[in-house]
């Protein structure tokens, strides 16, 4: 299995109101408005609010490290959502690095953009993703994307329990609490299950909670979780997982329980190597015959580095995450087969008619209307003669039969006849553009010589955006920073050379803004932003050959000062006075041990900033305690114990949970910081990548915060 997304009126005001969150409200008709928060009856997915059968069919994103995460994106999701008419896709938080998801190709990377290290900014990202399925009205499920979830039972119950009570009536939701268990057991699973389900229902979710089954959820047996509205997972990739083999082990769930399909693939299980079509169909006439509920695995390109995935439904070997690349991008064998798919069964032109049923007739209902936001009104479509109440009236009100535009969303427009009719507002899209902020030094740092008149230049990204307007600069400092069209002529100019390009030249000490502009193209708004341009003195500072974190002999005499710093004097202060002092160049220590700190300054230059740097030194063994402000001291620490073993930290947690880990220098800088998942008892971490020197460690857990002094010899 692969290893590696009127009482109609007040129910659709309530069906459109209970999709906003934090903002974000439907910006389309969608299968959220017609069915609400999904549950199960019997072997259906069903509304819960009206118990009618739901079939969903959508793409799952790639796990959400380094490789999937470009398509964690709002254009991406948004264009899926009208291209493709995905009803759902798929969230697959990497929890860890697993050697299974290819941990030992950019381990580093992927173990960072992991949940279990980075959880803040996952649930982040998970945050701006369920407003991108708000806004486009489709469902998302938020899936537990690991194989071992069972040894990651308390880490997935506080991360469920808590997503439950932030989004407990976003109806877009559906939770996959265990993607795909290996080696565990349908009651090992259940029993997980059960614990973790128990959690999002506590919180206020009734929403739909999928289980994986045994052997990468191969559905060798169901059951056994006690919630309510559960369904449980089948995976199937079709070059390897024939119909025939499975299908009395689908049809033995489904005789009491609901099934949904949350990752299948053409490919073989690996996610590579062959495709086989004409399994792919014999399946997916199955799935739909069965009002079963399917994600094709996956949303993303094909080759990353020197690896193939033949499953990705891109070709190619880049990002696409904006719609202009979308639009323009060219289909693997496998992407061919799931966009036939999806197109053929989009029901995006229909969504409308489900919410208005058996109300869009009588002499004030008139054809469902859509408009861009960037127009004002619709001209020709409701009835002059009537009065309409429309469900939001910052979307768009109806006078005397003309629809005013008023901003971006879905109003329901309700007669004075009692006939209902949509008026969807769709948003414009921001035009693309990465011109980054620019820092350029007197020493000509950060600068470069583009037409051939000054090397104090720097050439704009771009002359046009992505989606094809002419940009247009300005700025509003052009005493520090002017900004003009030239000919690009030197030999930095590469691809551009003797073409007319956006050249900004920095001309004295400052900073400008420099705004671009670009009109509106077709599906796109004007582009109007603006950018920092910093014309900076060149960074002045000591000799770090002396100026250092250091250890010295007690009573000797060691190279440390620097008298002038680019002919600019230098003040030192030594802390405490009496175990050292400065001999010109020289620090002469004392006979005692002890820990001292030297800070050093120097008043800015014409050409040099200011210098303002502090070293820690140790005479003979160092004495860390006569630093003030550094004393070690517990803060509310009543169930947490640290301290440093060499180059080992050991911590006592009482209870499980996140632990943030900060090294700083004795300049304040923060070497090291790390997001640690930890159980109750004790638990170590080896800090020997650290450089020698001296340092302090933060240690947190909740509100209990400790602070250790340590010398990394």
């Amino acid at each position: 299995m692969k290893k590696l997304l009127s009482t109609l009126l007040l129910s659709c005001a309530v069906s459109f109101a209970a999709g906003v969150y934090d903002g974000a409200k439907p910006l389309r008709v969608g299968p959220v408005s017609a069915y609400g928060a999904l549950g199960t009856s019997g072997s259906k997915v069903v509304s819960i609010s009206s118990g009618k059968q739901v079939t969903l069919r959508g793409m799952s994103l790639f796990w959400s490290d380094a490789t999937g995460s470009p398509y964690y994106n709002s254009e991406v999701i948004s264009w899926a959502a009208e291209k493709l008419g995905i009803d759902v896709f798929r969230f697959a938080m990497a929890i860890d690095c697993y050697k299974e998801s290819d941990c030992s190709n950019n381990s580093d990377e992927k173990v960072a953009a992991s949940y279990k290290s980075n959880p803040s900014g996952l649930e982040a990202k998970l945050d701006n993703m369920v407003k991108v399925a708000i806004e486009n009205d489709i469902y998302i499920i938020v899936d537990w994307h690991s194989h071992r979830a069972r040894s990651e039972q308390a880490l997935a119950t506080d991360f469920f329990g808590r997503m439950a009570a932030k989004y407990a009536n976003v109806p877009n939701i559906i939770w996959e609490v265990f993607n795909e268990p290996v080696n565990d057991g349908m009651g090992e699973i259940a029993s997980y299950a059960n614990t973790v389900i128990s959690a999002i229902r506590t919180n206020g979710s009734p929403n739909l909670a999928l289980v994986g089954t045994p052997f990468y959820s191969q559905m060798g047996s169901c059951g056994g979780v006690n919630q309510t509205n559960v369904g449980y997972v089948f995976h199937f990739y079709a070059a390897t997982h024939t119909l025939g083999a499975f299908k009395n082990a689908i049809e033995g769930c489904l005789s009491n329980n609901a099934v949904f399909v949350t990752e299948w693939g053409t490919t073989e299980a690996s996610g590579a190597g062959s495709i086989s079509e004409g399994s792919s169909k014999e399946w997916l006439d199955y799935l739909d015959g069965k009002g079963i509920s399917n994600c094709n695995w996956s949303l993303r390109h094909e080759t990353v580095g020197n690896k193939p995935e033949a499953s990705a439904m891109f070709k190619g070997s880049t990002v696409l995450n904006s719609k202009a690349a979308l639009n323009e991008a060219s289909y693997t064998t496998s992407g061919t087969i799931v966009k036939n798919y999806l197109t053929s069964k989009s029901r995006v032109g229909t969504w409308a008619d489900s919410i208005t049923a058996g109300k869009h007739t009588g002499a004030c209902a008139f054809a469902h209307a859509s408009a861009s936001e960037m127009e004002t009104s619709i001209e020709g479509k409701a009835s002059a003669s009537c009065t309409y109440t429309s469900s939001d009236e910052s979307v768009a009100t109806i006078e005397a039969g003309s629809i005013k535009i008023h901003g971006a969303g879905v109003a329901i427009m309700t007669g004075n006849d009692g006939s209902q009719t949509v008026v969807n507002i769709t948003a414009m899209p921001n035009q693309t553009f990465t011109q980054p902020n620019v820092t350029c030094r007197l020493s000509g740092s950060g600068c470069q010589n583009f037409s051939g008149d000054s090397k104090m230049q720097q050439k704009m990204n771009e002359t046009v955006t992505i989606e094809g307007s002419p940009i247009t600069y300005t700025s509003d400092n052009p005493d520090v920073v002017s900004v003009e069209k030239m000919t690009c002529t030197s030999a930095n100019c590469y691809s551009y050379k003797n073409q007319q390009v956006w050249i900004a030249s920095f001309k004295s000490v400052g900073v400008a803004h420099i705004r671009a502009t670009a009109a509106a193209v077709p599906g796109y708004r004007a582009l109007d932003t603006t950018v920092t341009f910093t014309y900076a003195k060149n960074v002045n500072s000591l000799n770090t050959k002396y100026f250092k974190n250091q250890t010295v002999a007690l009573g000797s005499t060691t190279q440390v000062f620097t008298v002038e710093a680019h002919k600019v004097p230098v003040t030192y202060t030594i802390t405490p006075e009496g175990y050292a002092t400065q001999d010109g160049e020289m620090l002469v220590a004392g006979n005692v041990d002890a820990t001292i700190t030297i800070h050093a300054v120097a008043p800015e230059a014409e050409t040099y900033e200011a210098i303002d740097e502090t070293i820690m030194i140790n005479i003979g063994a160092g004495n860390l305690s006569m630093i003030e402000g550094i004393t070690p001291k517990t803060m509310a620490n009543v169930s947490m114990n640290a301290r440093m073993n060499g180059n080992k930290l050991v911590m006592t947690a009482k209870h499980s949970g996140f632990v943030t880990v900060q090294v700083v220098d004795m300049a304040g800088r923060t070497v090291k910081n790390v997001v640690k998942y930890v159980s109750a008892g004790s638990n170590v971490m080896d800090l020997g990548e650290v450089a020698h020197g001296n340092y302090f460690v933060n240690v947190k857990q909740s509100s209990m915060v400790k602070t250790i002094p340590w010398s990394n010899k």
